[in-house]
């Protein structure tokens, strides 16, 4: 082969090489098979640098359990986003892979941040199916399993003891097997859980609120923030009796209530279903609304709090 048609088939082979640019926007989304051709980071004994496992090797696994119990899956976006924290970042360029396969080429990418759902269609109905939330970064893995709601791909998780995590308090979970098992024990009672899932949608359906309800919830959504946002070591002798996170913080109490008044318009009444209300939230706990490591630990806390106040 001479130089030129040398130099033509590696020019239509850098073609073929997806481009990610994090520049012009923080978030991009892949297919399984284009995270699989990211920069693989290792440590010097060839394991995985983060979490002890590849993300994609994670979705992978999961996926075989979710089959080996005789469940169907599909995988939904894989968005990957750059944090941009100093010294922590969501993604890093190897200057040496970008050289072979072209600026921004999907190969040279090392991508640390990476959330998608895994979406379960057995025991679906018409408004929802099962959604397996992973969110995989720098801190840890976190994941949560519970109702999807189709129309809007809203993730609900109406469970804590349906979450798992590496990080976090003493519940955390260190060990990957481990992780694994807890997903596989979910798998193995599938049926029980997706059955009690559909009764809380169920009630939370039935249960009517209205405008002072509302209002009155907000207060306590700003009052928990303003806790646990505070300095003052008084107040944080309260925070203990919180949980551990907040279910939105203030810019989205903020869209909440926005949301709430824009709907109470739409609909011209301000009675409306809990379960409205609820998907009101739910909808911020998404890539690009909410941090990779927020969105299953808030998901979870916006339940509680509403399970709790409404005694489902």
């Amino acid at each position: 082969m001479n130089q030129l048609n040398a130099d033509n088939s590696n020019n239509q082979e850098q073609q073929k090489v997806r481009v990610l640019n994090f520049k012009e926007g923080n978030i991009e989304k892949l297919s399984l098979e284009e995270l699989k051709q990211t920069y693989p980071e290792r440590n010097t004994d060839q394991t995985p640098q983060f979490n002890g496992i590849f993300h994609y090797e994670l979705i992978d696994r999961i996926g075989s359990i979710i089959e080996a119990n005789g469940l169907s899956y599909a995988i939904e976006d894989i968005f990957a986003v750059d944090n941009k924290k100093q010294g922590r970042n969501g993604v890093s360029v190897n200057p040496d892979i970008e050289k072979i396969y072209g600026t921004g080429a999907i190969n040279a990418h090392a991508l640390r941040r990476v959330f998608t759902t895994i979406r379960i269609n057995d025991l679906e109905d018409e408004e929802s199916n099962t959604g397996l939330a992973i969110a995989f970064h720098q801190d840890g893995i976190q994941m949560g399993i519970g109702p999807n709601v189709k129309i809007c791909h809203n993730q609900c998780i109406l469970n804590k003891e349906r979450s798992v995590s590496t990080y976090g308090g003493d519940d955390k979970v260190k060990d990957i097997d481990k992780l694994l098992q807890i997903v596989d024990d979910w798998m193995k009672n599938f049926t029980e859980h997706r059955t009690h899932d559909q009764k809380v949608i169920s009630k939370m359906k039935q249960i009517k609120t209205n405008y002072s309800q509302i209002m009155e919830m907000i207060g306590q959504l700003n009052t928990i923030r303003v806790v646990k946002d505070s300095k003052e070591k008084e107040l944080k002798k309260l925070e203990a009796n919180l949980g551990k996170t907040y279910p939105l913080n203030g810019a989205q109490i903020n869209a909440f209530t926005e949301r709430y008044l824009m709907k109470c318009v739409e609909l011209k009444t301000t009675d409306m279903s809990l379960w409205e209300v609820f998907n009101i939230s739910t909808e911020f706990y998404k890539p690009g609304r909410t941090d990779f490591p927020n969105i299953c630990s808030q998901n979870i806390a916006w339940a509680e709090f509403l399970i709790k106040e409404f005694n489902l």
